[in-house]
Protein backbone atom coordinates (compact mmCIF):
# COMPACT_ATOMS: atom_id res chain seq x y z
CA UNK A 1 0.00 0.00 0.00
CA UNK A 2 1.69 3.22 -0.89
CA UNK A 3 2.41 6.38 1.67
CA UNK A 4 -0.66 8.51 0.39
CA UNK A 5 -3.33 5.95 0.23
CA UNK A 6 -2.73 6.19 3.68
CA UNK A 7 -3.99 9.88 4.20
CA UNK A 8 -7.39 11.28 4.29
CA UNK A 9 -7.21 14.83 3.78
CA UNK A 10 -3.67 14.96 3.63
CA UNK A 11 -3.60 13.59 7.46
CA UNK A 12 -3.91 10.33 8.73
CA UNK A 13 -4.01 9.53 12.72
CA UNK A 14 -5.36 7.01 15.08
CA UNK A 15 -6.36 7.31 18.93
CA UNK A 16 -6.13 5.24 21.91
CA UNK A 17 -7.77 5.49 25.49
CA UNK A 18 -6.20 3.56 27.95
CA UNK A 19 -6.83 3.44 31.95
CA UNK A 20 -4.35 4.37 34.46
CA UNK A 21 -2.60 1.23 35.08
CA UNK A 22 1.32 0.78 34.47
CA UNK A 23 1.50 -1.62 31.75
CA UNK A 24 -1.42 -0.31 29.29
CA UNK A 25 2.02 2.44 28.27
CA UNK A 26 3.17 -0.92 26.41
CA UNK A 27 -0.04 -1.13 24.65
CA UNK A 28 -0.06 2.40 23.63
CA UNK A 29 3.75 2.57 22.69
CA UNK A 30 2.93 -0.95 20.41
CA UNK A 31 -0.07 1.15 18.43
CA UNK A 32 2.01 4.39 17.89
CA UNK A 33 5.01 1.53 16.88
CA UNK A 34 2.88 0.26 14.54
CA UNK A 35 1.13 2.89 13.40
CA UNK A 36 4.67 4.13 12.54
CA UNK A 37 5.79 1.30 11.01
CA UNK A 38 2.36 0.75 8.66
CA UNK A 39 3.11 4.78 7.32
CA UNK A 40 7.05 3.52 6.71
CA UNK A 41 9.03 4.87 9.18
CA UNK A 42 12.39 2.77 10.00
CA UNK A 43 13.29 0.99 12.69
CA UNK A 44 15.25 3.39 14.10
CA UNK A 45 13.24 6.40 14.71
CA UNK A 46 10.54 4.04 15.86
CA UNK A 47 12.55 2.93 18.84
CA UNK A 48 13.01 6.60 19.09
CA UNK A 49 9.12 6.96 19.28
CA UNK A 50 8.19 3.87 21.42
CA UNK A 51 10.59 5.37 24.24
CA UNK A 52 8.94 8.93 24.24
CA UNK A 53 5.39 7.48 23.73
CA UNK A 54 6.50 5.07 27.18
CA UNK A 55 7.61 8.10 28.84
CA UNK A 56 4.78 10.43 28.22
CA UNK A 57 2.09 7.25 28.95
CA UNK A 58 4.17 6.63 32.34
CA UNK A 59 3.40 10.36 33.29
CA UNK A 60 0.73 10.81 32.99
CA UNK A 61 -0.90 7.68 34.72
CA UNK A 62 1.77 8.19 37.83
CA UNK A 63 2.03 12.23 38.11
CA UNK A 64 -1.56 14.04 36.21
CA UNK A 65 -3.96 10.67 37.29
CA UNK A 66 -2.09 9.69 40.06
CA UNK A 67 -2.59 5.88 39.59
CA UNK A 68 -6.16 6.22 39.65
CA UNK A 69 -7.24 3.58 37.24
CA UNK A 70 -10.79 5.19 36.81
CA UNK A 71 -8.71 8.16 34.80
CA UNK A 72 -8.16 7.35 31.38
CA UNK A 73 -4.94 8.74 29.22
CA UNK A 74 -5.32 9.47 25.52
CA UNK A 75 -3.14 9.05 22.93
CA UNK A 76 -3.09 10.34 19.75
CA UNK A 77 -0.84 9.90 16.92
CA UNK A 78 -1.08 11.75 13.56
CA UNK A 79 1.29 12.02 10.36
CA UNK A 80 0.70 14.63 7.75
CA UNK A 81 3.43 13.81 5.16
CA UNK A 82 6.03 15.95 7.13
CA UNK A 83 4.99 15.56 10.76
CA UNK A 84 4.62 12.91 12.88
CA UNK A 85 2.68 13.94 16.17
CA UNK A 86 2.15 12.07 19.40
CA UNK A 87 -0.57 13.51 21.95
CA UNK A 88 -0.85 12.25 25.31
CA UNK A 89 -3.36 13.62 27.65
CA UNK A 90 -4.15 12.46 31.33
CA UNK A 91 -7.22 13.78 32.64
CA UNK A 92 -6.09 14.00 36.29
CA UNK A 93 -6.04 17.85 38.44
CA UNK A 94 -2.35 17.56 39.30
CA UNK A 95 -1.73 20.36 36.92
CA UNK A 96 2.22 19.96 36.14
CA UNK A 97 2.73 23.19 34.47
CA UNK A 98 4.14 24.14 31.09
CA UNK A 99 7.34 22.41 30.32
CA UNK A 100 9.38 23.52 27.36
CA UNK A 101 12.56 22.43 28.37
CA UNK A 102 13.35 20.14 31.08
CA UNK A 103 16.33 20.57 33.83
CA UNK A 104 19.57 18.95 32.30
CA UNK A 105 21.79 16.23 34.12
CA UNK A 106 23.99 18.45 35.34
CA UNK A 107 21.37 20.97 36.74
CA UNK A 108 20.01 17.52 38.66
CA UNK A 109 23.39 16.26 39.60
CA UNK A 110 24.08 19.92 41.16
CA UNK A 111 20.42 19.91 43.27
CA UNK A 112 19.02 22.38 40.87
CA UNK A 113 16.44 19.88 39.63
CA UNK A 114 14.85 16.25 41.42
CA UNK A 115 16.48 13.24 40.01
CA UNK A 116 13.45 12.09 39.20
CA UNK A 117 12.09 13.35 35.75
CA UNK A 118 14.85 11.77 33.63
CA UNK A 119 11.33 10.81 31.13
CA UNK A 120 11.36 14.15 30.35
CA UNK A 121 14.90 14.81 29.31
CA UNK A 122 14.41 11.49 27.61
CA UNK A 123 11.19 13.08 25.37
CA UNK A 124 12.72 15.92 25.24
CA UNK A 125 15.74 14.47 23.50
CA UNK A 126 14.78 11.87 21.19
CA UNK A 127 11.51 14.24 19.97
CA UNK A 128 12.07 17.27 17.62
CA UNK A 129 9.61 19.44 19.67
CA UNK A 130 8.17 18.50 23.11
CA UNK A 131 6.25 20.60 25.01
CA UNK A 132 3.40 19.93 28.31
CA UNK A 133 0.90 21.81 29.04
CA UNK A 134 -2.10 22.08 30.83
CA UNK A 135 -4.82 20.47 28.65
CA UNK A 136 -8.28 22.30 28.04
CA UNK A 137 -10.07 20.02 30.05
CA UNK A 138 -8.62 19.32 33.92
CA UNK A 139 -5.62 17.62 33.18
CA UNK A 140 -2.46 18.02 30.92
CA UNK A 141 -1.28 16.94 27.46
CA UNK A 142 2.33 15.95 26.50
CA UNK A 143 3.17 16.39 23.06
CA UNK A 144 5.93 14.95 20.71
CA UNK A 145 6.59 16.38 17.25
CA UNK A 146 8.91 14.79 14.79
CA UNK A 147 9.88 17.14 11.80
CA UNK A 148 10.71 16.15 8.38
CA UNK A 149 9.98 12.55 8.94
CA UNK A 150 12.13 9.90 6.97
CA UNK A 151 10.29 6.86 5.70
CA UNK A 152 11.34 4.34 4.27
CA UNK A 153 10.74 3.62 0.36
CA UNK A 154 8.87 0.89 -0.48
Amino acid sequence: MEQASLMHNGKTSIELVVPSILGYEIVARGAVATFAHFIGFDQARIEDLKTAVSEACINAIEHGNQLQPDLPVHITSSYDGHRFTVEVSDTGTKPLGTITEPKTIEEKLAGAASLRGMGIMLMAALADEFLVEPSAAPGNTVRLIWYQCEVAQP
